[in-house]
């Protein structure tokens, strides 16, 4: 009996540590899973102020017109500074990807209120009623999560 009974107490004791482990497992993995989460929205702040340059970079590339351009030695000036602030916007949309920054565009896609912001509505001859026929401002999303939501107009 004295044998069973230790035996009883070293299942239990077993049992007791086993869970003892699992239970630190499991506190260390959320513990890591936090950490991760903080870090990566740590940065959503300053990337959504970011977005207002990356803006106003967009802007300035598509407000240069096409036949400025192809003209490279009357335009040189322009054709240099198109150049510089095209690829400072690529290089600032390759650093945000890199930190889980990405952007996305609803256009001709049903309206989705949790990641759009309808602007305006008007009726479209041609296209679908409830979905996206212009996009004033890309939407960004960090991990998944909106960072900003486009601006859009619905039909």
């Amino acid at each position: 009996k004295a044998i069973s009974d230790k035996d009883a107490k070293i299942k239990e004791m077993k049992d007791a540590y086993l869970r003892a482990l699992a239970d630190a497992e499991n506190i260390r993995t959320r513990c890591k899973s936090e950490v991760e989460s903080t870090k990566t929205f740590a940065i959503q702040n300053f990337a959504k102020d970011l977005l207002d340059t990356v803006d106003i970079l967009e802007l300035a590339v598509k407000h240069v017109p096409k036949e400025h351009l192809e003209d490279k030695v009357a335009n040189k000036s322009l054709v240099d500074l198109y150049e510089g602030v095209s690829m400072t916007r690529s290089n600032l949309l390759r650093t945000l990807e890199r930190h889980g920054v990405d952007s996305f565009d609803p256009l001709d896609k049903p309206y989705d209120p949790n990641t759009s912001h309808a602007l305006y509505q008007a009726p479209m001859p041609g296209k679908t009623p409830g979905h996206v026929f212009a996009v004033e401002k890309r939407g960004y999303t960090i991990k998944g999560r909106v960072l900003r939501p486009a601006q859009v107009g619905v039909v």
